[in-house]
């Protein structure tokens, strides 16, 4: 995602400045970074789904935490948003976790783990996510007519996404404080020409997405 990373980029670039002209005291700077930094997590996450070109749990989340966050240090509320905001954003996870989205499962894990094996002819979309917890969706035995998509979200948890091989994997996304990894045996050399491709769109907040032909040993 380069508008990810330009933004990102552009942050670090922004408070380094800042912090130099703050320490030359050139410009003092310091109470209003204080005050308006959750604002940049607001925009990451309107970026990254700008970039996705739908809305995804991932980047709603940044979103509602980076507008809970600007509530605390505006003093827009008496009282602490974060804690309440956290239980309703779980519960509403769990809720998203009981549908079905293009007729495949969306598993999630909540302070546990969670596997789910999904065996789609023609494989579209998915989402999976973690919080707290580990999620594994298992794709090994779905087909992909030409293309499909994934949203894989973790939150101070872990999401497996495994495929088959023969498949064509495309893994981008937000990593904030965690990591996406494309851990598959395939290399482009060794693809057909028409294999099906599936992209994984993570987001990773202090987590870990992580795209494989094989089960962790």
């Amino acid at each position: 995602m380069k508008p990810v990373r330009l933004w990102v980029g552009l942050v670090l670039v922004t408070l380094g400045v800042f912090g130099i002209l703050d320490a030359v005291d050139v410009l003092h700077a310091g109470p209003v970074v204080a005050d308006w930094w959750p604002a940049a997590v607001v925009v990451l996450g309107v970026v990254a789904m700008a970039s996705q070109r739908r809305v995804s749990l991932g980047p709603v989340v940044l979103v509602v935490l980076g507008l809970v966050l600007l509530a605390g240090t505006l003093d827009w509320t008496t009282g602490d948003l974060l804690v309440p905001t956290l239980l309703a954003g779980v519960g509403i996870a769990v809720l998203v976790g009981l549908r079905r989205h293009h007729g495949t499962r969306t598993p999630i894990a909540v302070f546990g783990g969670a596997t789910t094996r999904e065996r789609s002819q023609h494989l579209r979309h998915a989402d999976v996510s973690a919080i707290f917890g580990g999620a594994t969706l298992d794709l090994r035995e779905s087909h992909i007519d030409e293309d499909a998509d994934i949203d894989a979200f973790a939150l101070f948890g872990g999401v497996d996404v495994l495929v088959p091989e023969g498949w064509r994997v495309s893994v981008g996304g937000l990593p904030f404080m965690g990591g996406i990894e494309d851990k598959t045996d395939n290399s482009d050399h060794a693809l057909l020409d028409d294999a099906p491709v599936l992209t994984v769109n993570g987001t990773a907040l202090f987590g870990a997405v992580v795209v494989a032909n094989h089960p962790k040993p």
